[in-house]
């Protein structure tokens, strides 16, 4: 969508979008008179309309509609449209717009690339891998998009579909090593799995996802080299803040005026439970200031303790860096929630803080605890966690970014969480 040109607009626009991400009391009226000298700025639109959502006020989506039925080709406009209705509780109809546009423009490739992405993102592997199918016929007829439908057919478990569409793709493909690592360890071809994530590493060495499976690899192998990734305990674990009653109940109380919506975003690894959009830590409420600065302390301190340099390393590298904080989000999470295994590609450090835990976990189930180091699901590897800790009001834990972790469900209650990516600055 098209910005204004005029630099007052321009400032006008700048203040009403941070004045959305801070979460103003007036974000709504300045992200509003904003439009008005801006009426095709898509971050406008898109902030208008969460914010609309989050104040439950009718029809909140009605203006990205309207747009998007006369500019079919803002495919940014589709992906947030999307996404809002799906956190709204339609998970039938929330890809009706982006499928019409497609319907008009069959020959877009952006329009495509992310109805595959959406598609994949909600659960609908076999889905997204048809609909790569259908791209490639509809004109596209690319390796890459062969390697998106391989991708996303393993994922959801049709195996032979996947090594036919693996077969002659050419490798110099900048994902298949990875691609082709995961499907081996479908396949049980470890070996194999070993020497493509080898290849993986050596081309994108700072690629968490890379990291992670060679993880999982190592430890199935017994490779030596496993040891030296993990570490002996000094790469991930607990520490409890000094945090009062008070500073979390308060914390607690805002979190959950902040949890809006009626399910977790597309693409992300909540099942029962709801996260926050933005940066959390550009919010301005002083319970979220007052738990950053916290939070700095405490990540600093694990930091220093971190073992010595170690350039080949994917969190060690990094050791001599000042750590910064990338992004933060929250996690509401119901009796019956938890998080699938998964990892966040964004940092090379992670976390996991307790604001509220259920009063009755059992501890003998390890009902709500965090697992690190459990294989995703898609990859059908019966492999235990390397650790497991306990979740407790005020509680932070640490880990690299490279380890799978997710979490085990628990009966009842609600389980609130800030969760956080550090990179080195």
């Amino acid at each position: 969508m098209a910005e204004s040109g005029s630099s007052d607009a321009q400032a006008q626009r700048n203040a009403a979008i941070s004045a959305y991400h801070r979460g103003d009391a007036d974000a709504l009226a300045l992200v509003s008179a904003a439009l008005k000298n801006n009426p095709n700025d898509g971050g406008l639109l898109i902030s208008e309309a969460a914010l609309r959502l989050s104040r439950h006020e009718s029809e909140p989506l009605a203006r990205l509609e309207d747009i998007l039925g006369r500019a079919p080709d803002w495919v940014d406009g589709h992906v947030a449209l999307a996404g809002f209705r799906w956190e709204m509780g339609d998970t039938e109809g929330y890809l009706g717009e982006i499928e019409a546009a497609l319907h008009k423009l069959p020959r877009h490739a952006g329009l495509w690339k992310n109805y595959i992405s959406l598609l994949a993102g909600s659960g609908k592997l076999l889905a997204a891998a048809d609909a790569a199918q259908t791209a490639r016929e509809t004109g596209f007829d690319m390796p890459m998009l062969r390697l998106i439908e391989a991708m996303h057919t393993g994922a959801g478990g049709d195996l032979g579909r996947a090594s036919a569409l693996f077969k002659d793709l050419p490798r110099e493909l900048p994902d298949l090593p990875q691609q082709l690592a995961r499907h081996r360890l479908r396949t049980g071809d470890l070996d194999a799995a070993i020497v493509e994530l080898d290849e993986a590493r050596s081309r994108h060495p700072d690629d968490v996802s890379n990291w992670a499976l060679t993880e999982i690899a190592w430890r199935l192998a017994e490779d030596p080299r496993h040891d030296w990734l993990v570490g002996d305990g000094a790469l991930f674990g607990p520490a409890d803040l000094e945090m009062s009653e008070t500073e979390l109940a308060d914390l607690a109380d805002l979190l959950r005026d902040l949890h809006a919506s009626g399910s977790a975003p597309i693409g992300q690894s909540v099942r029962s439970g709801t996260q926050t959009r933005g940066n959390i830590f550009k919010r301005i409420e002083r319970p979220i200031q007052n738990l950053r600065g916290r939070l700095a302390v405490a990540v600093s301190e694990f930091w220093k303790a971190l073992p010595a340099r170690d350039d080949a390393h994917p969190l060690l590298r990094h050791r001599d860096a000042k750590p910064t904080f990338v992004t933060g989000w929250s996690i509401r999470i119901m009796g019956g929630g938890f998080h699938v295994s998964h990892v966040h590609p964004a940092g090379v450090l992670s976390s996991a803080f307790y604001a509220a835990v259920p009063d009755a976990l059992d501890p003998e189930r390890q009902e709500g605890w965090i697992e690190l180091g459990r294989p995703p699901e898609d990859l059908k590897i019966d492999l235990e966690p390397l650790a497991t800790i306990a979740p407790r009001p005020g509680r932070l834990v640490l880990f690299p970014s490279y380890l799978y972790h997710g979490t085990r469900a628990f009966p009842a209650g609600e389980r609130m969480s800030v969760a956080f990516d550090i990179a080195p600055s």
